[in-house]
């Protein structure tokens, strides 16, 4: 399925929201366009939420974002606390073949440089996350 990265923002912000409501016009266009494409269930007025499917490629793009972070701390030696914004435009550019081959690159990671876990990841159990290095918040 391909997503524009503006569709990719809004899955993994519902993601990181869970159920939420919503009023922007431009949001609620988004919402709708999500809805017929039944990645998110959304009802005017009452909210929005994540389908399965929607859950699936959320989560396939805070996926993207964590590996693309551990590589460019561990492989490009860049400080954890300013990777966010770089892993935020790749996730929308790399192939996935590219994903894979830096996911074997870097040992196919079970957290990111932050403690996160990496979705997908077969060791990927929730631990404690790592200091503050930039106030950086949120799912990805």
């Amino acid at each position: 399925m391909a997503l524009t990265r503006s569709k990719q923002d809004y899955l993994k912000a519902l993601l990181a929201l869970g159920p939420a409501e919503v009023s922007a016009p431009s949001v609620t266009n988004m919402l709708a366009r999500l809805a017929g494409e039944r990645l998110v269930l959304h009802t005017p007025r009452a909210g929005a939420r994540l389908t399965a499917r929607g859950r699936r490629a959320a989560l396939d793009i805070v996926r993207r974002h964590r590996i693309l972070e551990t590589f460019l701390v561990r492989v490009l030696h860049l400080d954890r606390s300013e990777v966010h914004a770089d892993a935020e435009i790749l996730e929308h550019h790399v192939s996935d073949r590219v994903l894979a081959a830096i996911d074997r690159v870097v040992g196919h990671p079970d957290h990111d440089p932050h403690g996160r876990p990496i979705p997908g990841a077969p060791r990927a159990t929730p631990r404690r996350p790592a200091p503050p290095a930039g106030g950086h918040g949120g799912p990805a």
